[in-house]
């Protein structure tokens, strides 16, 4: 039995297939890899941790363009 997973996206509700990676959910929400960051709870997960960082129930997601500043 596969397992439901709730959590949010850009303050979107969501509901996901459990296990699901930022990568996973990425590719489900049509996002570039590129160009793009990702914080869950607030914090910030490097890209390096994408593919084996799972989501955990609420999870609060935000996708955001990345931009370079100074």
């Amino acid at each position: 039995m596969t397992k439901k997973l709730n959590i949010s996206v850009n303050d979107v509700p969501r509901q996901l297939y459990n296990p699901c990676s930022i990568m996973e959910l990425l590719v489900l929400l049509e996002q570039p890899e590129k160009g793009v960051a990702v914080a869950i709870n607030t914090n910030i997960i490097c890209r390096s941790q994408w593919r084996q960082y799972q989501l955990q129930e609420n999870d609060q997601v935000v996708v955001f363009k990345a931009i370079a500043g100074g």
